[in-house]
């Protein structure tokens, strides 16, 4: 749509122009200068006008970024692998809370253990919950 520059003005209730539809508390757009003119233009709903964003000036700040080019075929599995989002990668299937207060003493062994293993906290307590069950039985 060949338009001249329209202003936005928020109406409670209008009938589009161009399309014909009533709209309530919306956004109207009109060549009106001022509302008080508004009624001697023609007005359209936000359906009816592509707004013209202004071009963008180029950021005197510019990230350089490496462009490595196409990978070879066998490579490029292991990229798309990386734009996984890293929250999925630690899903593990625990949605129930525990808290509890410990000594001291055994929090630094469960710290110890699980640094050399390298583990999760909660993966030295499940470890150890299965070899409480296997010698209990």
């Amino acid at each position: 749509m060949n338009q001249e520059k329209l202003n936005p003005y928020f109406l409670r209730h209008f009938e589009c122009d161009r399309c014909g539809n009533e709209c309530y508390d919306k956004t109207a757009y009109s060549p009106a200068s001022s509302l008080n003119e508004i009624n001697n233009y023609y007005t359209y709903c936000s359906n009816c006008v592509v707004i013209e964003e202004e071009p963008k000036k180029p950021s005197t700040k510019t990230k350089k970024t490496k462009d490595f080019g196409t990978p070879p075929v066998e490579v490029s599995e292991n990229l798309r692998s990386l734009e996984i989002d890293k929250r999925t990668l630690r899903k593990t299937g625990r949605i129930k809370q525990f808290n509890t207060s410990v000594s001291e003493e055994w929090m630094e062994s469960l710290k110890s253990i699980a640094y050399e293993e390298r583990l999760k906290y909660v993966e030295v307590l499940e470890r150890a919950l299965e070899c409480y069950n296997r010698h209990r039985k």
